[in-house]
């Protein structure tokens, strides 16, 4: 393999001072009669150019000129083991006996890596010129050992020098780890740091170290590195270092605020400081192993998730319970209250910074289940006013607002809060339905007239004064001291949903039968002219459920239809728009065609059950209106039947 490396130009160093540059054969056996001709024939002495030395090795390396002082080294080695491999006589003429010794280069090279290693330590240290012209010098010198290290692989340990390969990488590598670790040890936090927890301290003073130290690399360092990637290897020390250490403190229990610290570090400033806009394109951050690993990385979550889950419930409690103390207020002609908006403001809050702390938002959901108990004690609050409080009307209209509020936040982050749409949904009935209940309480007699054969004879004239009742109520609402219009809607369009929920439940109260088709038509005729007077009462009076309008004329094209696969299809198609239609409302708007046989009804509702799950699972139901609290959706959820 020796022959493969081509003859090799060395500088011999004299004691005399002179440099002897000559060309070394390809191998052991040409460099033997090199050596040899070189004594028989003077005149080969021709072809050896002789020049003055200005510096000795000694003052190349107190000038840190450790480069040419490798080389000499080399070129002594290499001419000592040339001469020694074959028992080749020496000649004094060529070089002096006390320097081929193997022991006197031994103690020079010893004398240069002294001086490269101590040059190494203050890598992180140097800023003048002359600091880093040395630093490149000792890099240089290192590349320049590890090259002659490599000239020597693969040969058997007998016929190498015995003192290569010298391994010079792999010992920068290992002193570049132990400096690292050390000034991450000896690190001191800043006197000024007004910390109290001593892990806090810790962590920020060897966190502004590796920072300080990342930037000399970038700054100061890598230049002496050129083709080699130095700060993404000091990164990686820094790194391991850092990672042992946070390991080493996670291990302990941790107080709440400790945890928070550590997981800040994991997740936000630490990253940062890799991402430095002077380590741009220098670090992949990427390309670095998790600070701390996921069985000691899930605890800490954990226990900062309770913690800041808490905390958030404490705040929010503590805002309800000046909401109960407080007298609303009119504002623009509406009651207000502030609880939604400091609510909203600590929840998000919260949200935030547990998505900094965490790193990552799909963590957060946990937080949420601290926002659905915080609202059913909102929920109970409601319904304990709705009970017995003496400024309820204020209050719930105040509330009312705010679950708005709620409901529109809660929208816009439904990825991690979409649990609490339907608590929100009671709560917002809660405080209507003070309002509503004792309406419908007032037309009860009025509502047991629907459905009866009094309705089939004389529908105009049930629907007539049952509108009349509610006419008169909806009045109050709207006279009721002009205050709240915003609330005033929102009660009308749930008293629309109300007052049809009550008509369709006494159609569908099995008091009648309507045996033909005249009857049939006759009371579809009538679902679609009181439909429509009621939908023309609510919506001119300011009711926003416009999608009522075709409930009751999609019931009435039941009654209309005679094959009984069209009825099939049309409670299929129902279906596919109130998706809450079940069963056992197919069973009750069946039960008024009195002409249909039971085979007939037993198949139409086995296909409705077929269809209908074939239905739920091909398909998203409806949505009705683009705001949520003005859906019909649950339409039918609500005509409940015994």
């Amino acid at each position: 393999m020796l022959s493969n490396c081509g003859n090799m130009t060395v500088h011999s160093l004299s004691t005399k001072g002179k440099i002897m540059a000559f060309k070394i054969p390809s191998s052991l056996a040409n460099f033997k009669t090199f050596i040899m001709s070189s004594k028989k024939n003077p005149q080969m002495k021709e072809n050896v150019q002789v020049e003055e030395v200005l510096m000795t090795l000694k003052q190349y390396l107190q000038k840190h000129h450790f480069v040419r002082a490798g080389q000499m080294l080399i070129t002594r080695e290499e001419r000592l083991f040339a001469l020694t491999q074959d028992k080749i006589p020496s000649s004094k003429s060529l070089v002096e006996e006390e320097e081929d010794s193997e022991e006197n280069l031994k103690k020079d090279y010893e004398d240069l890596h002294e001086k490269i290693w101590s040059t190494i330590k203050n890598s992180l240290d140097v800023q003048t010129k002359e600091e880093i012209e040395s630093l490149n010098e000792a890099v240089l010198t290192i590349q320049q050992e590890e090259v002659q290290d490599q000239r020597w692989e693969g040969f058997e340990e007998k016929e190498r020098p015995p003192w290569r390969p010298r391994h010079c990488k792999r010992i920068h590598d290992s002193l570049l780890k132990n400096i690292v670790e050390q000034r991450l040890k000896a690190a001191q936090p800043d006197s000024n740091c007004t910390l109290k927890s001593s892990v806090q301290r810790d962590i920020i003073s060897k966190g502004k170290q590796l920072k300080n130290d990342l930037l000399q690399v970038a700054t100061n360092v890598k230049i002496c590195y050129p083709e080699q990637k130095i700060c993404q290897w000091y990164a990686s020390l820094y790194h391991q270092a850092f990672s042992v250490h946070l390991k080493e403190i996670a291990d302990f229990g941790l107080s709440d605020i400790d945890c928070l610290h550590v997981l800040q570090w994991v997740n936000t400033h630490y990253p940062r400081i890799l991402r430095h806009e002077q380590l741009t394109g220098l670090i992949e951050y990427e390309q670095l192993e998790a600070l701390l690993p996921d069985e000691m990385l899930m605890p800490l979550e954990e226990q900062f998730l309770d913690f800041i889950k808490n905390k958030m419930l404490t705040l929010c409690q503590t805002f309800l319970s000046t909401e109960e103390n407080a007298v609303p207020e009119l504002k623009d002609e509406c009651y207000s209250s502030t609880l939604a908006i400091d609510v909203i403001q600590c929840i998000h809050g919260v949200l935030e910074s547990a998505e900094e702390v965490l790193g990552t938002r799909s963590k957060i959901m946990k937080v949420t289940d601290k926002v659905k108990e915080f609202l059913e004690i909102y929920h109970c609050y409601l319904v304990k006013v709705t009970e017995d409080h003496q400024n309820a009307e204020a209050v719930l209209k105040a509330n009312l607002h705010c679950i708005r509020q709620f409901r529109d936040y809660i929208i816009k982050n439904a990825d991690v809060m979409a649990d609490c749409e339907d608590l929100l949904t009671r709560m917002k009935n809660t405080c209507l339905g003070y309002f509503t209940k004792p309406i419908h309480k007032d037309l009860k007699a009025k509502y047991s007239k629907v459905g009866t054969q009094e309705w089939l004879k004389n529908n105009e004239h049930v629907c007539t004064k049952l509108l009349e009742g509610v006419n008169g109520h909806i009045q109050k609402l709207k006279n009721l001291d002009n205050s709240c219009p915003t609330c005033t809607k929102e009660i009308l369009s749930q008293l629309h949903k109300e007052v049809l929920v009550e008509y369709v439940k006494k159609i569908m109260k099995k008091k009648i039968k309507l045996g033909d088709e005249n009857k049939q038509l006759q009371a579809a005729e009538a679902l679609c002219s009181n439909g429509q007077k009621i939908h023309t009462l609510f919506t001119e009076a300011g009711s926003d459920m416009e999608d009522l309008k075709d409930i009751l004329p999609k019931l009435a094209e039941l009654l209309t239809l005679k094959d009984p696969h069209c009825i099939e299809l049309q409670l299929v198609s129902l279906y596919t728009v109130y998706s809450d239609f079940s069963e056992s409302h197919v069973s009750a708007w069946l039960h008024l065609k009195g002409n249909l046989s039971n085979s007939d009804i037993r198949n139409i509702k086995k296909t409705f059950s077929e269809l209908r799950v074939l239905e739920r699972t091909e398909s998203t139901p409806k949505s009705f209106h683009m705001d949520p609290f003005y859906s019909c959706g649950d339409f039918f959820s609500k005509v409940l039947l015994k």
